[in-house]
Formats: C-alpha cells, structure tokens, sequence
C-alpha cells in the first residue's frame, strides 16, 4: 500500500509526488497516457520541439516568486532559463499601434508614462493596486514570518476590467494594461483582479523560456520521483475511484489492477474526476456544483516548422489584437487576436527552427466533432483546421512580414486537441473560470468531505505555471503543514 496515490501527471500531480516522496511518503502516480506533463506537454515535429502550454513563464530571476517555488521542487538547476529581452519582453499591438514592453516594474512604469504621459498617475494608481492586491497574498508574498496563509476574500469580488476601467478613460491605455490576457484567458465579464494581477504583476517582474520546455520539467519531476523511491504508472487510467466508510479506498484501473493508499490526491480537472467517484461519495449539491462550473475558453494554435536560416530567434512574444478591444472574442471576425513567438530549444541558434501561434477559439466552433478522437476526425475536420490556420498565419503577417514564404510545414490543435491530450474540460486552456460575480462558487478547496482526498492544480485558485506551483504546496501543506513548506520557502 502507497501512503499517497495520486492521479493525473499533470505539473501540480508531478509538484505534489515530488515533495511528498522527497519527504519519505510513499508515493504514486497514476497516468492514463503514454506521456507525462498535462497541459504543459511539449512534443516534436519534424525535427522540431514546440510546447503546448508553457509558452513562456514569470519570475525565475533569484528570490522571486517563482524561483522560489522551482527551488522548492529542486527544478532550479536542472532547467536551463533563457530571459526574455529587458528592453521588450512583449510586444503588444493594437490595431495600428505597438508599444514594446519591458521587463522590470519600474521600467514597466516609466515606459508606460513615456507612451502615455497624460496617464501617469493612472499608471502609478495601477502599479499600486497590482502590488497591493498581489502582498495580500501571503504564499506570493513570502516576507517575513506568517501564521495567517487565509486569502483575502474581499479581493474575490473585483473585476480587472471594472479596474482597469475606472484608474484611466484613454482606451489604448486600458487595451495595453490588460493587453497580455491570453495568459489567463481573460473575460471582461468574469475575470477578477487578483487572477490579472498575479499573473500580470509576476510577468512584469521577468519573464523567461525554459530550453528543456514543459517536458523537460516534468521529466525532471518524474526523474526525481523515482529517485525518491516513488512510481510514475503510464498507460493506467483510472476507471472507479472506491469509497468505502467515508474515506478512498482504493483506484481501479481500466486494465484491472488496484491502486491502494492511505491517502489520494486528484490532479484531473474536477468535472473529470467527480464521474469516476463511487455514488454517495460526494453529496449531490457538490457535484451539481463541480459539475455546472463554467470552463475558460480554448485556443487554436498552429506550430509552424521554419525553412531553414528563414527567421531570426525572437526573443520576445508579440501580443496582437485587432482594436485596442482586447477582451472581445468574436466568432464571426475570427481571429480577434493571437499570441506569437519563436522557439526556445536545444537547436535554437541566431536562427528559430520553429514559431507557434495561438489564439481564442471558443467550444462552439468544433463541437460538431466532439464525439470523435484525434487523427479520426474525418476531412472536414481536417478542412476546417487549414482554413483557420491560413486565416491566423495571414494575420500574423502583421507582425511579421512574409511569414507565410518562411514556412516548411505546419502543425494545427483546437480545444478538441487538448481535450484529447490533457482531459481539460471542452478543451479549456485554463480550466474553471474565476467568476468575480460569484466568487466562492469556482473555487475549490484542497480537502474534499472525504478526508484522505485532495484536489491539485490549475483549477483550484490560480491558472498558470506560479498559480499551480502554489496550489500544490497548499495540497501538500494537508500533508507535510503550512509552517513547515512556508518556511522553506522563505529560506535563503
């Protein structure tokens, strides 16, 4: 018997059996799939590495929030980071309008009042609000001694757009504020402030590529795992999760086996894993509530493979919409936006091997196909993906001219692609949407009613690499306690 089993290899299932294991549990993990890493896959083609979910990540530098986190988990040192340029991490174009963006948070500051002179204290307003509502926080924070790890839940009920709205009327400025959205999926109906501003305070601080890419981390954490003693179970999807006398008992899987723990943590997105659970676990009302949360939206990206010596590294990401409209979504003008960059990876010279586009693509659009499976989705499907990546490259042509004469080949995925490869609801790239409106509703408390089970990952407070690196020590916080990870946070 495991003293924890865990499933789902997604980062945060990979965070916790790291740190459990390393503190001499027990521990297993359990993966319905071949590959490891969840939404933060990478996968090759064509010679070519490309990622699918850590496009790029926030705050590596030594004793940020991140680092300290990755130190946490022993990534540090077994990663290679790559800083994006101080002068111009993004690249956020508005319609006719760019406006290079640096790193730093005062650098961010004095640049945005370069542009923007008339707005300087609505800049400066905006600096404060982010910097306040991120050291409210205390497992961003990590200053100093702290009993109190509660959230500020008068912080839930703000709208980043509201926001953003009320500190400034000049609408490019708010267009450029919430101009790198695509990092949380942000809606101007829904989103709440701490979700932009943790994300968005983090990736103004730095912001940095990681050569190995989201594989290269979770091999480390499955490397790590087995050194520990621990077990990564590929090919062993989970069909019925068994309670019994209100607790887990055990996991049976598709092939038959058992899967026994004194305790389990879920790493799948919960209106995945709420259906594998006996009746009677959860409570009816709970899992009408799992059940009916509304998913963030899903992306379309194309992965394209560069003729060779076509197109020079980028190392910054471009940010492009349409009108400084940045939170509209709209299927009849598709695409409304896009983020674009090159290829970090162990190839990569002056010259990209490879450039990934990404924008917004709602559910609706391929639902006609959602009973079917990748690679037997018919020619239709097939049509359909070429004319969006066609439309997409023809757009992205605004930043980069002459793109489509630099492509050997390409490489499509839609939200169906990422239901398929990472179990996220409708193909969600973010998981459960963070409602402003309703608050409490969408989010989820590690500790289930059944006392050996926890929830992990992007789904329970914070989207993002940062966000579900904190939500794993808060699971394992149940385990190990909060003082004890908190502390060794903070540690220099």
């Amino acid at each position: 018997m495991y003293d924890v089993a865990i499933i789902g290899s997604g980062l945060a299932g990979l965070q916790c059996a790291y740190l459990l294991s390393k503190e001499g549990m027990k521990v297993c993990v359990v993966e319905k799939n071949d590959r490891i890493g969840g939404m933060i896959q990478s996968f090759v083609r064509d010679g070519v590495a490309f990622n699918t979910g850590l496009n790029y990540t926030e705050s590596l530098g030594e004793g940020e929030v991140l680092n300290r986190y990755f130190k946490l988990f022993d990534l540090m040192g077994n990663i290679t980071p790559k800083q994006l340029d101080l002068e111009q991490s993004d690249i956020i174009t508005l319609g006719d309008k760019s406006y290079p963006i640096p790193q730093g948070h005062e650098q961010y500051a004095e640049t945005l009042k370069s542009y923007f002179p008339k707005e300087a204290d609505a800049i400066g307003t905006y600096m404060n609000g982010l910097k306040e509502t991120c050291n409210s926080f205390p497992l961003y924070k990590l200053k100093g001694p702290n009993t109190d790890f509660s959230m500020d839940t008068s912080l839930l009920s703000m709208a980043a757009s509201q926001y953003i709205n009320k500190i400034s009327q000049n609408n490019d400025l708010r267009g450029l504020l919430a101009g790198t959205n695509i990092l949380y999926a942000g809606q101007s109906d829904e989103t709440p402030l701490y979700m932009h501003a943790l994300i968005c305070y983090s990736f103004i601080k730095s912001s940095w590529r990681i050569k190995e890419g989201g594989s290269g981390i979770a091999n480390v954490l499955a490397n790590g795992i087995k050194k520990n003693g621990g077990i990564v179970m590929r090919n062993a999807e989970v069909k019925h999760v068994r309670v019994k006398d209100g607790l887990v008992s055990h996991l049976e899987l598709l092939n038959g086996e058992r899967v026994e723990a004194k305790s389990f943590i879920s790493s799948l997105h919960p209106k995945a894993f709420i259906p594998l659970v006996d009746e009677g676990g959860f409570k009816k009302v709970f899992r009408s509530r799992i059940l009916s949360l509304k998913d963030s939206i899903g992306m379309f990206s194309v992965y394209i493979v560069l003729k060779k010596n076509s197109l020079k590294y980028q190392n910054y990401n471009h940010h492009y919409f349409r009108t400084n409209a940045v939170w509209a979504v709209d299927n009849h003008h598709w695409p409304q936006n896009y983020l674009m960059y090159t290829q970090y990876n162990h190839k990569t010279t002056e010259f990209a091997d490879g450039l990934t586009i990404i924008a917004y693509m709602k559910y609706s659009e391929v639902a006609k196909w959602k009973d079917t499976y990748t690679e037997e989705r018919g020619e239709d499907y097939e049509v359909f993906k070429q004319e969006k990546a066609e439309k997409l490259i023809a757009l992205a042509e605004n930043s980069i001219p002459g793109l489509k004469h630099k492509i050997a080949n390409y490489y499509t995925s839609t939200p169906l692609t990422y239901r398929d490869y990472t179990g996220s609801a409708n193909g969600s790239a973010y998981g459960v949407i963070k409602d402003y409106q309703n608050p409490t509703h969408s989010i989820i408390d590690a500790q289930t009613r059944l006392k050996n089970l926890f929830f992990t990952g992007q789904n329970l407070n914070v989207h993002g690499i940062l966000g579900v690196s904190i939500g794993s020590v808060l699971t394992c916080s149940h385990f190990l306690g909060m003082e004890y990870l908190y502390n060794k946070l903070i540690a220099d």
